[in-house]
C-alpha cells in the first residue's frame, strides 16, 4: 500500500491492536450485563394485603373466596393483562359453619368422674348416668383451645375415655390395639405423618384423635392429606376412598389442654374408680365437594418461551391470611405491574389458586385441566408467606428451585439484589428441591415442569387468628418482588436496547410505515457500493494493497461471524439452535465451491482468476449475509425508528469494508473497476430487500429466534469465505505484514462498529 509507510503500517497496527484489545476486554470482561431497575412500590403492596385481608377467612369454596378471586381479577384487569379470567374446579372441601348464637356452639369440655365403666359393647356415653363428675374443665371454646384439622369429622362424642398414646407411633398403636371410645391424645413431634396417626385410629375404632406440641398455646390448622401417585390427595379420597364415610373428630389441643388432660388420666390411673372422659360437640366442620376458583391473566411475549407465576389466594378456617398468603398475591400483583411494561419474548402468565391450603388443590386441578399446556412451560414461580421482618429474626428469605443448573444464576442475580444498601439486614437462601418443596410449586415439579418457589420462614401467627395486616413489615416485601423480577428478565427473554448517545428529534418511538424501514435498509447497503468506490478510484492494486483490503475483510467477516453472528446470538437464542444453524452455513458453502471448481484444475489457475474467484465468492456470501440484516433492520424500526437510524449507521460502516473485500479482488483478478464497483453495490441490494421481506410478508410471525438462527446460518457461510478465500489470497501477495495489520485494523473496525451498536 503505497501511501503507508513501514512506520505508518506500524502505527496502524499498534493502534489497532489496542482499540481491538480495548473494545473486546470492555464487552467480555468489564462491561456488566445490564440490569433493570425497577421502581417497586411496597405501598400498593400494601394496600392490597389490606383489601384481600378484609374479605376474611377465605376457605375453599366459600363466599370470602369468591370476592378475593373478583377482586384478583379486577387487579389484573387494571395492570393490562390480557385473556383475564376465573377458572372453576371441583375439588374435596372443608369448612366450618359457626352455631347461631342461640344454638349449641362448638365447644368441648372434660371431667374427671367416679363411678362405673360403660358395659362391653354399649355406645359412648351411656354410663354417663352412673358417674358423678368430682373435677371437670369447663367449656373448652373452639378457636382459642382447640382447632380442626383439615378433613376432620364431625360427629357429635359424648363419654369417651382420654388416652395417651405417646407420640402415636406404630408401635404405641400396636400395643393399644383396640381403641373403642377411647379420646386418644398425642405429643406430636413430626416422626409420623398426620395421615397415618388418623389412619391408625380409625382403623381401631377411635372415638376422638387429638395432637399437641410442647410449647403450643395457640393451636393451629393443619390440613391431612397423602401423597399417591405423584400428586396431593386429600385424606377421604386416599387408600382407594375407603375412609370418606368414617371420619372421626381431628383436632389440634393446646398444650396447656393437654396438661389437663394428662392430669385426669394420671388420677385415673392410680384410682379404679376414676374416669377421665371427654365430651364435644363438632358438628360445625364440614367435608365435602366444593367449587374453588383459579384466576389467570396474561402479559403476551413477542416470542417462543412459556413462564407462569403463581401464589395462592385461599387462607385456612380460622385465620385472616394476611402473610400466608395475602403477601404472596400482592407481590405477584406488583411483579405483573412492573413487568406489563417490559418487552420479554416469553409469555408470562400470572395465577392465584384456591384449594393450597387444603392440599394444592387448585394448582393440581388447573394442570389436570391444562395438560398440553404443561409441556410448553418453561418455568413456573411461587411465592408463598414471604414476609420478611429481621427483628423478629426473619430476615431470610427462603429459595428453592427443582433445576439445579439454576441454582448458580438465582444466588448471582440475589446477591446483586441484596447489594442495595437498604437490604443489609436481609438475606437469602438458595436450595436444590427436586420434589419441588410444600406449596404450589410441588404440584409443578411433580409434573416435570422446573420450578422456583419462594417462602418465609414459620412465624408466631402462622394459621392462627392472629394473621393479621398488622404483623406485616412493609420495609420488606420489595426483596421478594425484586429478586422475581430479576429472574424473569433473565428467563424471560429480556432484550434490552440500549439508548444512542446522541438522540435524534423526530425519531421518537416506532416507525408506522414500511418506507422509512426500507430506505434505512437501503442506505446501509448501498454502503457497499461505498466500498467498491474506493477500489474504483486507486488506479493502482499493489500486492501491499490487496495483502491488507482482503485481510481487513477477513478480519471484519471473521469477528462478525464468531463473536456477533454465532456466540452473540447463541447467548441470546441457545447454543444448540444456533451452532447447528451456524454449521448449515459453513456446509452449504463448501457444498458450492465443490461444485463450482468441480471441473477447474485449482493447481493450473492463474493468481488473477483465484483473486476473481474470490471476489465473486465473497460477493455471494455478503449477498446472502445482507438479507437477515435486512429483516433484523425491518424488525429494529418497527421497535424505535431512531434505534433503527443507529442500526443502519452500524451496518453502513462495516458494508464498507465487505464492498471492498469484493471490488479489490474482482478488479485485481481482471474484471475492471467499473464492474468490480458495481457487483459490491449489488450485494448491499439484498438488504432493502430483507426489510421488505420482514414488513411485508413475515410480519408478526418474524421472531427474535428466526432472525437470529438466519444470522448464524450467514455467519457459518461467511467465516469459510473468510478462512478459505480471503486469507488465502491476502497470504499469496507475500506481504505478510501487510495482512496481519489489515486483519487487526478490520477486526477493530467491527468490533467498535458493534459497540456503538450496543
Amino acid at each position: 500500500m503505497g501511501f503507508l509507510t513501514d512506520r505508518a503500517l506500524t502505527v496502524v497496527g499498534v493502534i489497532s491492536a489496542v482499540v481491538l484489545l480495548s473494545s473486546l476486554s470492555y464487552e467480555y470482561l468489564f462491561h456488566e450485563d445490564e440490569v433493570v431497575e425497577f421502581s417497586i412500590n411496597d405501598s400498593n403492596i400494601m394496600n392490597d394485603i389490606e383489601q384481600i385481608t378484609a374479605i376474611g377467612p377465605r376457605v375453599s369454596g366459600s363466599s370470602q373466596e369468591v370476592l378475593a378471586a373478583e377482586y384478583i381479577s379486577q387487579r389484573f384487569t387494571e395492570i393490562g393483562l390480557t385473556d383475564v379470567k376465573i377458572e372453576e374446579y371441583e375439588i374435596t372441601s372443608a369448612w366450618f359453619v359457626d352455631a347461631d348464637p342461640d344454638e349449641h356452639q362448638i365447644l368441648m369440655h372434660a371431667q374427671l368422674e367416679r363411678g362405673v365403666q360403660n358395659g362391653p359393647g354399649l355406645p359412648d356415653g351411656t354410663a354417663g348416668s352412673g358417674r358423678i363428675a368430682v373435677d371437670e374443665t369447663g367449656n373448652l371454646n373452639h378457636g382459642e383451645s382447640f382447632t380442626y384439622l383439615g378433613y376432620s369429622g364431625a360427629n357429635h362424642k359424648h363419654d369417651n375415655m382420654l388416652t395417651y398414646l405417646g407420640n402415636g407411633s406404630v408401635e404405641n398403636f400396636a400395643e393399644m390395639n383396640d381403641m373403642t371410645d377411647l379420646a386418644v391424645m398425642i405429643n406430636y413431634d413430626s416422626t409420623r405423618s398426620l395421615a397415618e396417626i388418623y389412619k391408625d385410629s380409625i382403623d381401631r375404632n377411635a372415638g376422638v384423635v387429638m395432637i399437641y406440641q410442647e410449647g403450643v398455646e395457640s393451636p393451629p390448622f393443619r390440613s391431612v392429606t397423602v401423597q399417591e401417585n405423584g400428586a396431593t390427595v386429600p385424606f377421604p379420597e386416599a387408600y382407594g376412598g375407603q375412609y370418606a364415610d368414617s371420619l372421626i373428630p381431628y383436632i389440634y389441643i393446646s398444650e396447656s389442654v393437654a396438661m389437663m388432660f394428662h392430669d385426669y388420666i394420671e388420677q385415673a390411673a392410680d384410682d379404679p374408680t376414676l374416669y377421665a372422659s371427654l365430651d364435644g360437640f363438632w358438628e360445625g366442620n364440614n367435608v365435602g365437594t366444593r367449587t374453588t376458583k383459579v384466576v389467570t391473566g396474561q402479559l403476551v411475549g413477542s416470542g417462543e418461551g412459556e413462564i407462569l407465576v403463581g401464589a395462592h389466594h385461599d387462607s385456612v378456617y380460622i385465620s385472616p391470611g394476611a402473610v400466608d398468603n395475602a403477601v404472596g398475591v400482592s407481590q405477584l400483583l406488583e411483579v405483573a405491574s412492573q413487568m406489563s411494561d417490559m418487552d420479554l419474548q416469553s409469555t408470562i402468565t400470572f395465577a392465584t389458586w384456591g384449594g393450597e391450603e387444603l392440599g394444592l388443590l387448585g394448582s393440581q386441578a388447573y394442570i389436570e385441566s391444562h395438560q398440553e399446556e404443561m409441556g410448553d412451560l418453561d418455568l413456573y414461580i411461587n411465592l408463598d408467606s414471604t414476609n420478611l421482618d429481621p427483628s423478629k429474626g426473619l430476615g431470610t428469605l427462603g429459595i428453592e428451585t427443582s433445576n439445579a443448573d439454576l441454582v448458580d444464576s438465582i444466588a448471582d442475580i440475589k446477591k446483586s439484589v441484596l447489594a442495595d444498601n437498604q437490604w443489609q439486614e436481609y438475606d437469602a437462601t438458595v436450595q436444590l428441591n427436586e420434589f419441588g418443596g410444600n406449596s404450589d410449586h410441588r404440584s409443578f415439579a411433580q409434573h416435570d415442569v422446573t420450578t422456583i418457589g419462594f417462602y418465609g420462614w414459620q412465624y408466631e401467627e402462622y394459621h392462627r387468628q392472629t394473621d393479621l395486616p398488622t404483623i406485616v413489615n412493609q420495609n420488606g416485601l420489595s426483596l421478594t418482588v425484586d429478586i422475581v423480577l430479576q429472574i424473569l428478565v433473565a428467563q424471560g427473554g429480556h432484550q434490552s436496547i440500549q439508548e444512542p448517545l446522541i438522540q435524534i428529534s423526530g425519531l421518537e418511538g416506532e416507525s408506522d410505515s414500511w418506507v422509512f424501514p426500507f430506505v434505512l435498509a437501503l442506505l446501509a447497503g448501498l454502503a457497499t457500493g461505498i466500498g467498491g468506490l474506493i477500489v474504483f478510484i486507486v488506479k493502482e492494486i499493489t500486492a501491499e494493497m490487496m495483502a491488507f483490503l482482503l485481510a481487513m475483510a477477513a478480519g471484519v467477516m471473521l469477528l462478525v461471524s464468531v463473536l456477533d453472528l454465532w456466540f452473540g446470538q447463541a447467548v441470546e437464542n441457545g447454543f444448540v439452535p444456533i451452532t447447528i444453524s451456524f454449521g448449515i452455513g459453513i456446509f452449504i458453502v463448501y457444498a458450492v465451491s465443490i461444485y463450482a471448481t468441480k471441473d477447474e484444475d485449482t493447481a493450473d489457475m492463474s493468481k488473477e482468476r483465484k483473486l476473481y474467484k474470490s471476489g465473486m465468492l465473497t460477493a455471494i456470501a455478503l449477498a446472502i449475509h445482507n438479507f437477515p440484516e435486512g429483516l433484523a433492520m425491518g424488525v429494529a424500526v418497527l421497535e424505535s425508528a431512531q434505534y433503527g437510524v443507529v442500526l443502519m449507521a452500524a451496518i453502513a460502516l462495516h458494508n464498507i469494508p465487505e464492498g471492498i473485500a469484493v471490488a479489490a479482488p474482482i478488479q485485481a483478478g481482471g474484471g475492471g473497476r467499473l464492474k468490480a464497483t458495481l457487483i459490491a453495490m449489488a450485494t448491499g441490494f439484498t438488504e432493502p430487500l430483507g426489510a421488505l421481506f420482514a414488513l411485508l410478508i413475515l410480519g408478526p410471525i418474524l421472531t427474535p429466534f428466526m432472525v437470529g438462527c438466519s444470522l448464524a446460518f450467514v455467519g457459518g457461510i461467511m467465516t469459510v469465505v473468510a478462512y478459505k478465500e480471503l486469507i488465502p489470497q491476502a497470504w499469496q501477495q507475500d506481504q505478510p505484514r501487510h495482512m496481519v495489520v489489515g486483519a487487526v485494523f478490520g477486526a477493530a473496525v467491527m468490533q467498535v462498529s458493534l459497540l456503538l451498536l450496543g
